[in-house]
């Protein structure tokens, strides 16, 4: 999947607190440290995004929109308030509203402009969703009194996750960020490889009694030739050699499916490459990932 987000910087820090309601202070000049822990609170927020891991993404980017204000900060934090369990509705119909409302001068880059009109589509959708989710139905419960008491039941709206993951890109700079790049494990290849040590055992098991039938096989026509058997025991030998010859086919072709298995599994969880690209290009704080 592949995500690439860019963040401007020459809007003002503004700090923003997300508890029952949300509220936002008059900002301040943003510092040099103020800049770089909204870039690493960004980076760890578009981390959990592709994780969808929401209470970290919204911890994230409120904390890089507490320290630097961007559009696409509040957008981010909209989408998780959205898609918690359960929804945050009312926080995030806020959020969307104050980023619909937000006015930007007109050189304002690509991101910041797609960010506001996402909100302007998505606030009508949130609050419709919200207003679903407070309506209520009444019923009346008889008793043996002539008192009626009304019960409410509060009717729930699935929410819909229609909200678009594709923002629009500015390119950092050559040779002006800084690039991130770590390998992520998956866990299907070390299935693969549990899978396929169990079916490597199973083949030698298979081999180890397939040898032993063998050897027993031979010793019962030297027992009983024409395979005529006359005595008990000659009997109970020849069982013995249906047993092996029957556990042998099992395990050789049990661990023959298992070790293919393992193979297929080991290939496609290949581990993927994620990279992160971070930098200033004059006035813009600008992030970008590939992922």
């Amino acid at each position: 999947m592949k995500l690439r987000t860019s963040i401007a910087s020459g809007l003002l820090v503004a700090s923003m607190g997300l508890a029952s309601s949300m509220a936002w202070a008059q900002p301040a000049q943003p510092t040099g440290a103020d800049r770089n822990a909204a870039r690493e609170f960004a980076m760890q927020g578009i981390a959990a995004n592709n994780r969808q891991d929401w209470p970290v993404v919204l911890d994230r980017f409120t904390q890089a929109e507490r320290r630097f204000h961007a559009p696409i900060h509040v957008r981010y934090i909209a989408i998780a308030l959205e898609r918690l369990t359960p929804p945050r509705l009312a926080e995030a119909a806020e959020a969307w509203r104050r980023l619909s409302a937000e006015v930007l001068a007109p050189d304002a880059p690509a991101p910041f402009v797609a960010a506001v009109e996402e909100a302007r589509r998505e606030l009508p959708r949130v609050e419709a969703l919200l207003r679903a989710s407070q309506a209520t139905t009444p019923v009346t419960t008889p008793v043996t009194t002539p008192v009626t008491t009304p019960v409410t039941t509060p009717v729930t709206t699935p929410v819909e996750n229609t909200t678009s993951q594709t923002v629009s890109v500015q390119t950092p700079p050559p040779g002006d960020g800084n690039v991130t790049t770590r390998t992520v494990a998956n866990p299907l290849r070390t299935v693969g490889f549990v899978v396929g040590g169990v079916g490597v055992a199973a083949l030698i098991g298979g081999a180890i009694t397939g040898v032993m039938a063998g050897s027993a096989f031979s010793d019962l026509e030297t027992a009983c030739p024409n395979r005529q058997c006359s005595n008990a025991a000659d009997l109970a030998r020849r069982d013995d050699v249906d047993t092996l010859s029957g556990v042998t086919n099992a395990l050789l072709i049990g661990g023959g499916v298992l070790a293919a298995t393992g193979v297929v599994l080991a290939i496609i969880g290949a581990p993927r490459t994620e990279t992160i690209q971070v930098g200033f290009n004059g006035r813009d704080l600008v992030l970008g990932g590939r992922f």
